[in-house]
């Protein structure tokens, strides 16, 4: 679903929706995932528990788009991540996916927060939103010291 401006909006449908997923990293000789069905509705929540090795980080993965599932199928707001190529992957993983990765590395000279924030710096959906939340706060913020 396009938004004014052309961003995408969650439409009336789940916004993560998985299918038939298999998942087996090269070399290994068992799948580390095989997942029938899942579907997030937006604002809906999902815990993953599990032992380590049993396919929490594989899942978390495979829902951003940073690994494909073969077969299966997996979609965010309507759209496979296998029908984008790796740059439309990134652009889309930019705008609609928080991801920290497991094993990651902290541009030194940025603090932390600016190293989490740093994904909003490549994308114009989020400093766009960026925006529209500080404008907000500073309207309430103008409210309350004229009140």
């Amino acid at each position: 679903m396009q938004a004014p401006g052309g961003s995408e909006e969650p439409g009336p449908g789940p916004i993560l929706q998985m299918q038939a997923v298999r998942f087996r990293y090269p070399g290994a000789r068992d799948d580390v995932l095989d997942l029938d069905t899942l579907a997030l509705a937006p604002a809906e929540r999902l815990l993953l528990r599990g032992d380590s090795g049993c396919g929490k980080s594989t899942l978390l993965a495979l829902a951003a788009g940073v690994l494909l599932a073969a077969p299966g199928s997996v979609r965010l707001l309507g759209r496979d991540w296998r029908e984008l190529s790796a740059g439309g992957r990134d652009a889309r993983r930019v705008d609609h996916v928080g991801y920290i990765f497991q094993q990651f590395n902290l541009l030194p000279y940025l603090s932390v927060i600016d190293n989490v924030l740093m994904p909003c710096r490549f994308s114009r959906r989020r400093a766009a939103r960026a925006r529209e939340s500080q404008r907000s706060e500073r309207a309430a913020a103008q409210a309350l010291l004229e009140a």
